[in-house]
């Protein structure tokens, strides 16, 4: 079942059910009209700190948008993946004259801001493995002698393994943490020990848990001494990039009156003590209801969620399961649940509190090419920026989720998108508008980050009070027609804005996209 689908078809199916069922945001996809937030009523603005990037991913920092659409930006893919299950050590059995070949990675990519060197942190069921590349393309996996000759890792059976370089840790032996499932080595007494520290899981019976484990070198790893949540299969480490805490976003086994796939959060300080799981994804009336629209649908459910902090919020990309039911052919090893699974972007100002996109385009769609025509299983904990862009790397997987083993072939994929580009403010032929809320900034000069070749766009200061800064109308304003990540903005007189008082910013917008804004 490939379930490719252009950008106008989604748009009208989704149209179509909010039209009927009044179930889709309360926002046009064809135009977003005025929108007006009174956020200026306090004497004192917030400082705009020197560099700060402003996304666009919600209104948190926009007063007014006139004839603009938010637009989520699918991402552009090779013909090929990366690193595909093709060592004899990755693969499994065979099956009517096919290898079973699946590599996953839930996990983590990494660059060395000082080499460039790419890591990479993958696995096969419960066996982890690493590779390295110098170019984040080609990939080759180093002998690293541990159970023998390959790339293995001794990862505790860790499935769905996530990794982070922490940035608040002083102890060397503890500068990579990394976190997964783990079944065939949790006791009974482990299990006893969660259910007696998070209460409430008296109703378990099952035997999965999630540990967590720590490392000088992302190679050699040391276990921590206890599980720390009581778990189910998938799970992906973030920190906080302000308090250094550790979150954890994770399956959690459902009570036994509760269906669906779902997304909770543990937050912990020192990797061991985490606080009790609490909900923070699951599927809406939307989701099921797009579901419905496939042939045997029944539900939708977030099968996982990759979190990470970026231009001073949270991005999120969670895995959007349209179950169809049974698989209709049988298999060794096969999943009893079917159904597409594409990848949705959320977004957050806290890492804690998620909200859905009001456009909910797949920002990593499924096809066109074989590999990924099937489902997206996993996604990385975090992208990569490499020049200028954005590179986040999936798991691809050939069938649907309860497709034929033999045929069910799962690798490793890389998605990119130009940096801050997963979000715009996008105009049409007819000039849009975008005024941001009153902020000091910091820095001196306006950058922004757009495309605009088929257009143009132009800016104007503002006071507070929303009054035209003399200097500063579009008139004055030089005309960018271009694209670039990092344009500076400039007025005919001038190329530094006002200081020592609150401004405003507002963007004009003709046929092109505005993804984001800095003062430097």
């Amino acid at each position: 079942m490939k379930c490719t689908k252009t950008r106008r078809s989604f748009l009208i199916q989704a149209t179509s059910l909010s039209i009927g069922v009044g179930l889709m945001p309360s926002v046009s996809f064809s135009s977003i009209p005025t929108l007006y937030f009174d956020r200026d009523v306090l004497s004192s603005h917030p400082f705009l700190k020197k560099g700060k990037k402003q996304i666009f991913v919600d209104s948190e920092r926009v007063a007014k948008t006139q004839k603009i659409i938010r637009m989520v930006h699918p991402a552009q893919k090779f013909k090929e993946p990366v690193l595909m299950a093709d060592i004899p050590w990755e693969q499994g059995a065979e099956y009517n004259g096919k290898k079973d070949r699946r590599i996953y990675i839930y996990g983590t990519v990494l660059r060395n801001p000082q080499t460039g060197q790419f890591q990479m942190w993958y696995n096969r069921l419960k066996t982890n493995y690493y590779a390295l590349s110098t170019d984040g393309i080609n990939w080759h996996r180093p002998g690293l002698k541990q159970p023998g000759k390959n790339n293995k890792i001794e990862l505790f059976n860790f499935h769905s393994p996530s990794i982070i370089e922490d940035s608040f840790e002083t102890d060397p032996e503890k500068r990579f943490k990394a976190i997964g499932s783990v079944k065939s080595t949790i006791s009974d007494e482990d299990i006893q020990y969660l259910k007696t520290r998070f209460g409430g899981y008296d109703w378990y019976k099952g035997s999965s848990a999630y540990s967590a484990a720590y490392s000088p070198d992302g190679i050699n790893w040391k276990l921590y001494p206890l599980p720390i949540i009581i778990g189910g299969d998938t799970i992906t480490l973030a920190q906080d990039p302000e308090t250094g805490e550790y979150l954890a976003f994770h399956k959690n086994k459902n009570r036994p009156d509760e269906k669906g796939r779902k997304v909770f959060l543990s937050v912990s300080k020192n990797m061991q003590d985490w606080t009790k799981p609490v909900l923070v994804m699951e599927a809406d009336k939307t989701d099921h209801l797009r579901a419905q629209l496939l042939d045997g649908g029944t539900h939708a459910e977030i099968y996982n969620m990759s979190a990470f902090p970026y231009a001073g919020q949270w991005l999120g990309l969670i895995t959007v399961f349209h179950r169809t039911g049974a698989p209709k052919v049988k298999g060794p090893g096969q999943s009893g649940h079917d159904g597409p699974i594409h990848v949705q972007l959320v977004h957050s100002r806290d890492g804690r509190n998620w909200k859905r996109c009001s456009d909910r385009f797949p920002a990593i769609g499924l096809g066109p090419f074989d590999y990924d025509s099937g489902s997206i299983l996993g996604v990385c904990n975090s992208p990569v920026i490499v020049g200028d862009e954005m590179w986040v790397y999936y798991t691809a997987m050939t069938t649907t989720h309860g497709g034929y083993l033999p045929d069910k072939q799962m690798s490793i994929a890389r998605a990119v998108w130009r940096l801050d580009g997963m979000v715009s403010m996008q105009a049409g032929t007819k000039e849009g508008m975008v005024e941001t809320t009153s902020w000091r900034p910091e820095g001196k000069q306006l950058f922004v980050n757009a495309d605009v070749r088929g257009g143009h766009l132009l800016a104007e200061v503002l006071d507070s009070k929303g009054k035209v800064i003399r200097g500063y109308e579009r008139e004055n304003c030089i005309s960018f027609t271009g694209s670039s990540t990092d344009r500076l903005i400039k007025w005919e007189r001038m190329d530094m804005l006002p200081s020592n008082k609150s401004i405003r910013l507002r963007f004009y917008i003709m046929q092109g996209d505005l993804y984001s804004y800095k003062i430097a």
